[in-house]
């Protein structure tokens, strides 16, 4: 196969195969895929599902443990951290028993967790314990679903199937936050100086705090995430690299269809064995091993691409963004007791740009929409961090001075445009796509593996911001946006060089992505 000189390739991206012919999938195997999709998309449900106990059970934990406001933040943030040893493990522990196996897995991670936190009392160190399966639960379903659904859709749906779950994680962070508030709401008042998450609700018999409940309901999600696990078939990719060819041929034909299943097999199967080239230089390693360049201790530079990726999502601080928009808000008329009016403008425009970005991923491409995103954001960034270094400072009762965003409307509004555009812009392209990529653009021999190294660096990088984010902002939230807007133009330049386009490909061109460089060197 002769490969595209990657300085000359203009619209794939770098190095990149034109795609074949794509053939027609029926209606039933569209439907099909689209279920295995979704079993696999209840991962971002879940995420929501687990958002909702945390803040339900802050105060609470508070409470009965006695925990400084230092120690509430780290438990808090404990299940990320173990997040990052979930996703790790996840990828290349698939390789041995199976993408929908290590679903399965996850789902009772989380029904255990989650009852078990219930009745934690107060102890921290229990609370702690049950973080840590709930972490690795979170990181492995969230990890390994982007993977599952690339190896089980058709390519020309592939992108929007793999979207799924980012829409699921916005739907789920809104409507499991309501759930959250509504048995808070029930909640008669509690006695003294106790908090509301303390108070006592009668169900099922059953006499236990809200926070209990809370928990109890995450455990009702890990139940139905079990459920869809166990009605959907293994991916093909796994099944034909352990020798169940029969098996993976009638998953092929029910998702993709019949035609070609055949043919499909055979790729598949080279594809894993093979150099995949036609260079014909036999067998490759396994595991870890093949995320090296063949005789070196070097990671391929496909496995950089994803580790930039994932870095990248996550440094160009959306979780910071959400963190200062309750002041931007502020600046508007929207109180402290406005917190569901901010929701609902926030939860609108990400579920407005999810939609937009899952319908034009198949269409446009995954680079265009990767670099749409990467301009806006930088734009939006900039634009903010020009708003707070000017505008007026006003002193902070803990020491420091903040902007007075209040006294000039004008810049709140600007501000609040800004806001918007970035979180419209993150979620409808970084948000999604960087998963479509982890999942689809790695072959089949290393996928495991680097989808792996790609998740956790993706959790490591959420915990490094969140971590450090309020000293940062405490410091100057002026120029700790500007560096987050340097971040944003660097992933300019990284899609522009590095990211190639996937767009339709089928996962056995996925070899000619990373042959392709050194190909056009000789």
């Amino acid at each position: 196969m002769t490969h595209p000189d990657p300085s000359t390739t203009a619209g794939p991206g770098p190095g990149v195969p034109a795609p074949e012919a794509t053939p027609v999938v029926p209606p039933a195997a569209r439907r099909r895929a689209l279920g295995a999709a979704l079993a696999a998309s209840i991962s971002g449900l879940m995420f929501g599902w687990d958002a909702m106990s945390l803040n339900v059970i802050k105060n609470a934990l508070a409470f009965h443990t006695g925990a400084s406001t230092g120690m509430l933040g780290f438990a808090v943030a404990f299940g990320v951290l173990t997040a990052v040893l979930g996703a790790f493990l996840a990828g290349r522990l698939s390789d041995r028993i199976g993408r929908r196996a290590i679903m399965i897995v996850a789902a009772i991670l989380f029904i255990v967790s989650s009852v078990g936190t219930a009745f934690v009392g107060d102890s921290m160190a229990m609370f702690l314990f049950w973080r840590i399966f709930s972490g690795m639960a979170m990181g492995a379903a969230m990890t390994i679903a982007p993977a599952y659904v690339s190896e089980t859709s058709p390519a020309s749906m592939r992108g929007m199937l793999v979207s799924l779950r980012q829409f699921m994680l916005i739907i789920g962070l809104f409507v499991c936050g309501l759930l959250g508030d509504a048995m808070l709401a029930a909640a008669p008042a509690p006695q003294g100086d106790a908090p509301l998450s303390t108070s006592q609700l009668g169900l099922l018999g059953l006499h236990l705090e809200v926070w209990q409940w809370a928990f109890l309901s995450v455990a009702l999600g890990g139940v139905i995430y079990l459920v869809a696990s166990l009605l959907i078939p293994e991916s093909p990719r796994f099944l034909i690299a352990h020798g169940r060819t029969d098996q993976a041929r009638a998953v092929l034909a029910r998702t993709v269809g019949e035609e070609g299943v055949d043919q499909r097999v055979e790729e598949i199967t080279r594809s894993l064995t093979d150099h995949g080239s036609g260079h014909g230089s036999g067998r490759r390693g396994s595991g870890f091993r093949a995320l090296l360049v063949p005789g070196t201790s070097r990671l391929q530079r496909i496995v950089w691409v994803g580790i930039g990726l994932a870095a990248l999502q996550q440094l160009v601080g959306i979780n910071a963004i959400f963190y200062y928009a309750t002041t931007i808000f502020a600046t508007i008329g929207f109180g402290e007791q406005d917190a569901l009016k901010q929701t609902l403008v926030l939860t609108a425009v990400k579920v407005v740009a999810i939609i937009l970005g899952m319908l034009l991923v198949d269409r446009v491409g995954r680079r265009p929409l990767l670099l749409w995103g990467s301009i806006s954001m930088f734009a939006a960034l900039v634009v903010t961090a020009v708003i707070m270094l000017t505008a007026p400072q006003v002193a902070q009762d803990g020491g420091g001075t903040a902007p007075d965003l209040a006294s000039s409307p004008v810049l709140g509004i600007l501000a609040l445009v800004a806001l918007c555009l970035y979180v419209g812009a993150y979620a409808g392209t970084w948000g999604p796509i960087m998963w479509v990529l982890i999942g689809e653009m790695f072959p089949n021999r290393m996928r495991g593996a680097a989808t792996s190294v790609a998740g956790g660096v993706e959790w490591a990088s959420n915990f490094a911001v969140t971590l450090t984010f309020p000293v940062l902002a405490a410091w100057s939230i002026g120029t700790t946006y500007a560096v987050y807007a340097i971040i944003a133009l660097a992933s300019i330049l990284f899609v522009l060089k590095l990211v190639p386009e996937t767009k339709n490909l089928e996962l056995e061109q996925m070899d000619d992505i990373v042959d392709a460089p050194a190909a056009a060197r000789t």
